[in-house]
């Protein structure tokens, strides 16, 4: 059997003698040659030729062999790794889904169905029909009016929702409507798809300023992506106490309109007895301390807080602040920044309609209400500028003009209603109720006494009053900074005493006008009465400062008449009205506060008589809803609530009746006097309000002579 090696060992040789013969590097096999042997040698060389190509031929079936070979072995390892990878694989993925989503039992006849259990699993929710254009904070009805009536899509209003949900949705700021989810709020624009207009789906709710995280809630959802991405905020900014005068007048309209006073959106502008505020009322009483805690409704007008958060949360070009003054002043400006921010020229005509003129807004609201806005409305110029917004939007945004100018104040300040005594006539009760509605009171100063924030005692104390005008004006300065200068009192009682020091302090060039609105209020009580309240009063200082360890009797007291000086021991009243009886004969200044008759003729001869309101103590006790009214009337401001009987305390040691015997001094003192004051206040009438005729003193007497 030939193999391919011996095959390859024949041909090798011949082929090695040929070489040598033609190349003549073997001559001897060359010449020997015959021509037989070349004839054959012809032959061989095609034999050669022939071999040659077998060679050839199976030399590349070899080297291709070899290739392919190499070439399944590689390509073999191949599929056993992909084959090994992609088992890995597939258990990795099987064990995943299994954690994911485990595999579904076969079903049971009695349950639901495979397709029932495939459905069940959560889909891609619908994308949903929400407003493109939120329309926030005050003006809203200005703009918003503008683009209905232009073609802007209104929501829908349900069966038993009010008419105003057309213009407003109030989603974002009533909980319970917000609670009920973004369906609920699509549903109002779902109509909208249906029908032709300027493109717009807009909500005009103005109290969605304080809600910026609900807004983004609501549209960050999957199904409210698209509408996240074209959705446009515009805020109309009005300033702040102009907008709170605005919101009032809408309350004062729907309180006039409305058969139940005391219950709607309005009733916080409402008083106790079902009457309606001032706005001056309204802003001392709601709007000061409700701003100063930032609750709630009182914090629109606070925009730097609320624009800040907003930015937070959306793209500050998403955004576009408008000034009302600007809509005020030049709408057709205003007009042309919104088309350019909504991308759109609805046509139409924007105007200004709800227009505050300057002397709509009283002067003592603005100072009222001015310092709790001011930090505010800096802090929202300064975000405005470093925050810059849309192209179009007002830059820098205008500060908001102040709608009044009121007169700076000249001169000191100066209280414009003393209420001048008698002591132990009811002033404190009276004072107390003025101060707690507004009434600017007196300041204290460190190391002085606490009841100088009611009486600043400066008229009937020597040494204060030297100190002059400066010294009392100070005590009121705090007033005007608290916007609290409408109405100034000092409610110290002696000042009855006291009319010239009075005027000559009020009549300083210093005082400016001040004198010219000073108005006093007196109250008569009495005398005897008067003077047992006034016992009453020292003998509980006494026993006070006895329980301290305390001399009650020591000299510069002023309760040191109330005890025997021998043994310390507290006079009846009788024994004290004896010693009133003495000291009033010579005419001690101290006991003068009961001659009323003489007081009051001295004020009038300094002060205009329609400028003091004369009150009887009586009708404070039996009546004093009356009373209130007529200091309401001669102070031109309605306060709430009652005005207390006294400020009576409940000291077992107490007297409580007059004694006979104690009449028996006093009266004889003071007959005289009370028929001189019933005839001169019945000649000199006062101001309307006034109780005319004065009434008649009643002495409370008790048949007890030993009190």
């Amino acid at each position: 059997m030939i193999t391919i090696q011996h095959l390859h060992g024949g041909i090798m040789s011949n082929f090695v003698m040929r070489k040598r013969v033609l190349s003549g590097k073997d001559a001897t096999s060359a010449s020997a040659m015959t021509p037989a042997v070349i004839a054959r040698m012809g032959n061989k060389t095609k034999d050669v030729k022939n071999r040659s190509a077998f060679i050839l031929a199976t030399k590349i079936p070899k080297t291709a062999l070899l290739g392919g070979i190499v070439f399944v072995g590689l390509g073999c390892l191949l599929i056993v790794i992909r084959n090994f990878t992609e088992t890995r694989l597939a258990e990795s993925t099987q064990t995943t889904d299994k954690m994911m989503n485990p595999p579904l039992r076969r079903p049971n006849l009695m349950e639901s169905s495979p397709e029932q259990k495939i459905t069940d699993r959560p889909s891609p929710k619908p994308t949903v029909t929400l407003p493109n254009v939120l329309l926030i904070e005050a003006g809203t009805s200005v703009v918003s009016n503008w683009l209905f009536q232009t073609g802007a899509c209104h929501p829908q209003v349900f069966e038993g929702e009010p008419s105003y949900y057309a213009n407003q949705v109030q989603f974002f700021d009533q909980d319970h409507r917000y609670n009920q989810g973004l369906e609920f709020y699509s549903k109002r624009y779902e109509h909208c798809q249906n029908e032709e207009g300027a493109g717009f789906l807009l909500d005009a709710t103005p109290n969605t300023l304080e809600f910026a995280q609900r807004v983004y809630d609501i549209y960050s959802q999957d199904s409210a992506r698209d509408a996240m991405a074209t959705l446009k905020l515009i805020f109309v900014l009005r300033e702040p106490v102009e907008r709170e005068l605005a919101a009032y007048n809408l309350k004062a309209n729907d309180y006039r309109q409305s058969t139940d006073k005391k219950n709607g959106w309005f009733s916080d502008a409402v008083h106790e007895d079902g009457t309606l505020m001032t706005f001056e009322q309204y802003s001392l009483k709601i709007l000061r301390m409700y701003i100063k805690e930032k609750l709630d409704y009182y914090r629109s007008g606070l925009y730097a807080m609320h624009l800040k958060e907003w930015a937070r949360l959306f793209k500050r070009s998403q955004l576009l602040v408008v000034n009302y003054d600007e809509i005020r002043d030049n709408p057709s400006k205003a007009q042309w920044r919104i088309e350019q921010f909504l991308g759109k020229n609805p046509g139409g005509k924007l105007s200004a309609y709800d227009v505050i003129h300057t002397e709509d807004i009283p002067t003592r609201a603005i100072k009222l209400l001015e310092p709790l806005f001011r930090k505010s409305n800096n802090e929202m110029y300064d975000f405005l500028r470093d925050n810059p917004g849309p192209l179009v939007e007002q830059s820098p945004f205008s500060r908001f003009e102040q709608r009044t100018n009121p007169k700076e104040h000249r001169g000191l300040v100066l209280p414009n209603v003393l209420l001048i005594g008698a002591q132990k006539a009811g002033t404190s009760a009276v004072a107390e109720w003025l101060f707690s509605n507004g009434v600017c009171n007196p300041e204290a100063f460190d190391g002085e006494p606490f009841f100088f924030n009611k009486e600043a005692q400066f008229f009937d104390n020597d040494q204060r009053y030297k100190q002059g005008i400066e010294f009392y004006a100070k005590r009121f300065e705090h007033c005007i900074d608290e916007g609290l200068d409408e109405l100034i009192m000092d409610g110290t009682p002696n000042t009855i005493e006291h009319p010239q020091r009075v005027h000559n302090i009020y009549s300083q060039p210093a005082a400016g006008d001040a004198i010219a609105k000073l108005k006093l209020i007196v109250i008569l009580r009495e005398p005897i009465d008067r003077e047992l309240s006034s016992f009453n009063h020292k003998v509980f200082d006494y026993k006070e400062a006895e329980a301290k360890g305390k001399r009650g009797w020591v000299n510069g007291t002023w309760y040191r008449d109330v005890v025997h000086k021998q043994d310390g021991t507290i006079k009846t009243f009788t024994e004290y009205c004896e010693f009133v009886k003495l000291y009033m004969m010579v005419g001690a200044p101290t006991y003068k506060i009961s001659r009323y008759v003489e007081h009051l003729k001295n004020w009038v001869r300094l002060f205009d008589r329609n400028r003091l309101l004369v009150l009887s103590y009586d009708e404070l006790l039996d009546d004093p809803t009356k009373v209130q009214w007529r200091i309401e009337q001669f102070l031109g401001t309605k306060f709430d609530g009652a005005l207390a009987k006294t400020n009576q305390s409940g000291s077992a040691s107490k007297v409580k009746e007059i004694p006979h015997s104690a009449v028996q001094v006093l009266e004889p003192v003071f007959h005289d006097l009370n028929e001189e004051l019933y005839k001169f206040l019945n000649n000199t009438p006062g101001p309307p309000m006034e109780q005319t005729p004065f009434p008649r003193f009643y002495v409370r007497e008790s048949k007890n002579t030993d009190l």
